[in-house]
């Protein structure tokens, strides 16, 4: 396989080149078990689509009664129609929802739905929004990458505007307004992509915490714990041009992506996932803020606290960062400069966490530790 294996984000080399465990046996909770050794994920938990854990009964067994009753047939299942109910109802603003399978679906269907409104190929990002549109310096001919800050006026060229209106970087509403006013100046979709964000902070999109309405909102990764299932919800303006274009993909109809959409939503409702959620990612932020005080190591901590990253600061060739990344698995841990959290993580988990960073951190700081192999390559550029 070309890289190792078929998913960008779970490489080895983004994380520890030749040591970081590349296959699993059995997920459950935050554990995860290789033919060699069990871990405790503390990164990103399978590329951020698990905020209930692995393995979640409640889903897990909505989905086995779905497939119970037949995964595709030549009609339509019924839980789409449930589904898209319960995404407009969390989207009160918006009137229709279209589903496909991955982040790079929604991207890509919403992408078609704003250009036949608009009639215009050409479109503005500040984000990643997924493999077809790409990242710096590879990206789509027709697409124009601005930072997440930058108060352009944009020309009438444009056909659409797709952003993250959070990630990384500390948000600016007025520049997310700024960016609303000149999408409607130019009479074309605001969209906002909520793959990563969606459902970290609420149930629905950030973008109703900062009260800024986008004409479309994407999700996907956390909806559906693990199992493949994404959204487009729009405005009906909007929605109702992916009539007069081909927007289609067979396996966009089958029935497990549904069946644990409902699930997923339905127990974070009942276990308030995104409390548990943005408390326990705070208190990651201040167990690395305790590592650095303690030991004199700089380092910077950006993200919402459900999407948490640090880094060390300098250390631009990531050779601290990787062995980090070294010792916390010899102890057990896949942990690296994410951690993006789940309810499964209890506060016993971070205490042993927290004794075991500042062990390492103490190690990289006094030189009893050093990296053993190459250090991790950068993943991509984000512009947001």
């Amino acid at each position: 396989m070309p890289g190792g294996n078929s998913l960008f984000s779970k490489t080895p080399l983004r994380y520890c080149p030749g040591q970081w465990p590349a296959y699993y046996t059995t997920a459950k909770g935050i554990r995860i078990w290789t033919h060699e050794k069990m871990y405790r994920d503390f990164s990103v938990m399978g590329a951020g689509n698990s905020t209930l854990g692995y393995g979640d009964p409640d889903v897990d067994g909505a989905v086995m009664l779905a497939l119970s009753r037949g995964n595709v047939s030549t009609l339509n299942c019924p839980e789409e129609v449930e589904l898209a109910e319960v995404m407009l109802k969390l989207n009160p603003k918006m009137d229709m929802v279209r589903f496909g399978r991955s982040g790079n679906d929604a991207c890509q269907i919403a992408l078609r739905i704003a250009r036949e409104y608009s009639g215009k190929r050409k479109f503005a990002i500040c984000g990643y929004h997924g493999w077809e549109i790409g990242h710096p310096p590879q990206l789509d001919p027709e697409c124009v990458p601005f930072e997440y800050g930058d108060m352009r006026n944009f020309d009438g060229s444009l056909g659409a505007i797709m952003m993250e209106c959070v990630r990384g970087k500390p948000i600016d509403i007025a520049f997310l307004k700024h960016v609303r006013e000149q999408a409607h100046d130019l009479d074309i979709p605001l969209i906002f992509d909520e793959v990563a964000s969606g459902f970290r902070c609420n149930l629905g999109g950030y973008h109703q915490i900062i009260g800024v309405q986008p004409d479309i909102a994407l999700y996907g990764k956390a909806m559906g714990n693990g199992y493949a299932i994404s959204a487009v919800v729009g405005k009906q303006e909007f929605m109702e041009k992916a009539k007069n274009t081909f927007i289609s993909s067979m396996f966009w109809s089958e029935r497990i992506g549904y069946a644990a959409g409902l699930a997923t939503i339905e127990k974070m409702r009942k276990v308030n996932a995104q409390q548990h959620m943005i408390e326990t990612g705070a208190k990651a932020k201040r167990i690395w803020q305790d590592a650095s005080r303690k030991t004199g190591l700089d380092i910077e901590i950006s993200g919402l606290d459900p999407l948490a990253t640090w880094a060390f600061k300098g250390d631009d060739d990531r050779r601290m960062l990787t062995t980090f990344t070294q010792e916390m698995l010899k102890r057990g841990y896949l942990a690296s400069g994410q951690f993006y959290p789940s309810v499964m993580h209890k506060p016993e988990d971070m205490m042993e966490y927290h004794k075991t960073a500042i062990t390492v951190f103490n190690g990289i700081s006094d030189g009893s530790m050093v990296l053993e192999g190459e250090p991790a390559r950068a993943g991509f550029k984000r512009l947001a």
